[in-house]
């Protein structure tokens, strides 16, 4: 099982607490709250879709399966 680091989950948060959530507006938010670049946010997206924890699709992330600690 993939160990997220605590930026990641941080982000996870983030997306949990919004989902299914628009790209876009998760960028503006990373950037409000993590003071994160576009290129960041979609970074990590890409990291945490690669590991199965989200899907990225039509522009909406969303939980890919129910993720455990």
């Amino acid at each position: 099982m993939y160990q997220m680091t605590e930026t990641e989950y941080k982000f996870a948060e983030l997306i949990w607490e919004e989902e299914p959530i628009g790209s876009g507006e998760l960028v503006k938010q990373c950037a409000e709250k993590f003071g994160w670049k576009k290129s960041t946010t979609y970074t990590f997206i890409k990291k945490l879709c690669e590991n199965g924890i989200f899907k990225n699709e039509n522009d909406s992330v969303f939980e890919e399966y129910n993720f455990e600690v």
